[in-house]
Order: structure tokens, then sequence, then C-alpha cells
């Protein structure tokens, strides 16, 4: 199945009528743009620039279970979802522009067809959460929990995950174009079939990962740990710096079927 297009602005759409964005903030209910745009953002080179930063808005408006809950086919502008517990939710289909999340817990949330665009998450649980055939665009996920994410055939474009666990997540047949991943648990992630050409792997745990069938072509590891990683052929055209030596040669005369000895 293709994977979705990314829209410069989205726009609602679905059979659910959109919420208004932004709605009007009551006094006290409103942070300013300097809340949004915090951490530091990669930059791999100056040949190799880092994903571009998650556009603040001008304003915050703080949410609530109550008025913002998540739906299917909803649009939300510029709403901080902070400290609310919003797992087993579906939003399939939902958009998200310029919203924030910060200790918000979507654990097994639907997400599938969802759309974030210019969004930041913090120390927010997106755990078996199904996001299949979505899209995250200038996106940056710090400190979250990614354990059995299921990103399947989407598209990361400009996207910075850093300090996350994301083990045993899966990215099967996604496209990633510009994406960072810094400090990241990604211990047994599966990668089949998934365009890593615009990808960065640095001081990342891949150990146990799945490449089988993907493009790696142009990706850059750096420092990061790849001990049992399976599909080692997904990785041809890629860059590998500061890795174990010894690991690497065990990995690749294991897929070549090589037999290493002493003698």
């Amino acid at each position: 199945m293709a994977s979705p297009a990314v829209p410069s602005q989205p726009t609602p759409h679905g059979s659910a009528p959109p919420r208004q964005a932004p709605r009007h903030a009551a006094p006290g209910r409103t942070f300013d743009a300097g809340t949004f745009a915090t951490g530091a953002f990669p930059m791999v080179s100056a040949a190799r620039p880092g994903p571009a930063r998650p556009r603040p808005p001008k304003a915050l408006t703080l949410g609530t279970v109550d008025e913002d809950d998540l739906r299917d086919d909803a649009a939300y502008q510029a709403i901080g979802f902070y400290d609310l517990a919003l797992t087993g939710r579906s939003a399939k289909s939902a958009q998200f522009v310029q919203c924030r999340f910060n200790r918000t817990d979507l654990t097994g949330t639907a997400l599938s067809g969802a759309i974030l665009t210019d969004c930041l998450l913090e120390r927010t649980a997106l755990d078996h959460v199904h996001a299949d055939h979505s899209v995250l665009h200038r996106v940056t996920l710090r400190d979250c929990g990614l354990a059995g994410l299921q990103w399947l055939g989407g598209t990361l474009r400009d996207v910075t995950v850093r300090d996350c666990r994301a083990e045993r997540s899966v990215f099967r047949d996604a496209q990633l174009h510009s994406v960072f991943f810094t400090s990241t648990d990604l211990v047994g992630a599966d990668f089949t079939d998934a365009d890593l050409t615009g990808a960065t792997f640095s001081g990342c745990d891949l150990s146990g990962a799945v490449f089988t069938g993907a493009n790696a072509t142009g990706a850059r590891f750096e420092s990061c740990t790849m001990a049992g990683a399976t599909g080692i052929q997904g990785l041809a055209g890629a860059t590998i710096a500061g890795a174990d030596v010894d690991e690497l040669v065990g990995l690749f005369a294991h897929a070549l079927e090589i037999t290493l000895t002493e003698d």
C-alpha cells in the first residue's frame, strides 16, 4: 500500500465534524511558544544537516479530557496534552498540528492514518500504539516510551527520536526521510522493507534488529550496538562508524555463511 503524502498544511477530513482549532482558552490556560520550542536538535554534519525543528505555535491551549479527548477523524491545533491518561483510545485519521504532549499516556491507542505536524512529544508513553500508514512531519520525540509501537507503511520526515525506549518497535515498509535516532533503545526493532536512506542512528542499541529487504543506501550508523541483528544485506550502501569491529565481522560472517576460525 502506498504511503500517504505529507501535506504542507493538513486539513480536517472524514465524516466527523472538525473541532475548531485553536479553541479559545480560558484565563491561565494558555502557554507561550517558548514552552514548545525546547531541546537541542542534532546536526550530523555541515553536509548532512539534522531534521528540521517543529514550528512552534504562538500559544498553546491546555487540553482536557472533557474537551480534547481523542477521536477518529478529529483535528487538533496548538493543544497542550499535559499529564493526561488517554490509553486505549481511537484517533484514526486524526490530525495534530503544533501540539505538545508532555507526560501523557497514549498506551495502546489506535492512530492509524493519523498525521502529526510540528509536534513535540516529551516523557509520553506510546507503547503498543498502532499507527499504520501514519505521518510524522517535523516532529520531535524525547524520553518517550515506544515499546511495541507499530508504524507500518508510514512516513517520517524531519523527525528526531532522542533518549527513547523503542524496543520491539515496528517500522516495516516505512519511509524515513531526514530522521535522527539518538541514544535510543531499538532492541529487536523491525525495519523490514523500510526506506532508511534518510536515517541516522547515533548511540543506539540495535541488538537483534531486523533489516531484511531494507534500503539503507546513504543511511548512517554511529557508535551503535548491532549484536544479533539480522537481514544485514539490507544495510548495503550504509555508513557504519565507531562500531565494534569484531561484532560487525561476526554479523557479516553469519549473513554470508562464512565460518571464522583461528587456525
